[in-house]
């Protein structure tokens, strides 16, 4: 083939990695606000090698089974009660779950599936003591996202359908069967335990959507709407424009750790 020939080769057009942009934003989240409300997901984010630790796949959970095993870290951890073991373990299963679907539709609109069949979540004795991870990549994108052509991405037509899909793989295909395991295994109510989706959902936006231009109040009563938990928190913004939230329900920690609470929590306590 002749040097004429191939320079009048149609260009390829450049396919990026579904997790580059969120991997992005997740540096910026460490730089500009904390290392803390990521931590969970960088080792997933950055492609590195799974460590020793007890892994949980979400399939197993939702299924029923070794949630008393995992409820079992949070009261060697913690040392409650029983129910407030079951109410924190839950809170942190929850958070690390939500954490990268938020980072995803917050950042760039590209939503991680983290069905039960594709979440394994971690506990090690290293930090970070939690940690979620795919099982195999998998990713919702819009039309426009310029990873659409890639093979682990799969097309939706608009945004009103990422989010019914969002919904319907983290919330409906995970979170709501691993949750009625808990209540099947520990006596807590179901609103506490929502309460922790509503507050792990405010709290990622919170922290995420300070390094992205959308309005951080719109992003999280979209998602908040979106679980049916809207009514479990409180939501405004500071003076900045930064999202602020107040749980409605508390997650009990108040009865292991001598009375005091969350600064999030409904229960007031006075402090020094």
């Amino acid at each position: 083939m002749s040097s004429t020939a191939l320079d009048r080769r149609p260009a390829v057009p450049l396919v990026t990695n579904p997790v580059d942009a969120l991997r992005t934003a997740a540096d910026r989240v460490d730089r500009e606000v904390s290392v803390h409300p990521l931590a969970g997901v960088r080792a997933w984010l950055d492609g590195a090698p799974v460590r020793d630790g007890v892994e949980f796949p979400a399939a197993e959970l939702a299924a029923g089974k070794r949630i008393d095993e995992l409820m079992g870290t949070a009261a060697a951890l913690w040392g409650g009660s029983a129910h407030a073991n079951a109410a924190l373990a839950w809170k942190t299963y929850c958070y690390w779950t939500l954490a990268p679907v938020v980072l995803g539709y917050v950042a760039a609109r590209r939503v991680p599936v983290l069905d039960a069949a594709n979440a394994v979540f971690r506990v090690a004795e290293d930090a970070p003591m939690f940690s979620v991870r795919q099982r195999r990549p998998k990713f919702l994108a819009l039309p426009h996202d310029p990873c659409a052509a890639h093979p682990d991405v799969e097309v939706v037509a608009n945004g009103s359908v990422l989010l019914d899909r969002l919904r319907a793989t983290v919330f409906e295909g995970h979170l709501v069967p691993v949750l009625d395991a808990f209540l099947a295994n520990a006596r807590v109510g179901r609103r506490t335990l929502m309460g922790s989706v509503a507050s792990g959902i405010a709290y990622a936006v919170a922290s995420i959507a300070q390094v992205v231009p959308d309005p951080d109040d719109v992003v999280a009563k979209t998602l908040l709407e979106l679980f049916d938990v809207g009514d479990l928190v409180d939501i405004s913004t500071d003076e900045e424009g930064r999202l602020v939230y107040r749980r409605r329900t508390c997650c009990l920690a108040l009865t292991i750790e001598g009375n005091r609470t969350c600064s999030t929590c409904c229960v007031q306590s006075e402090r020094p």
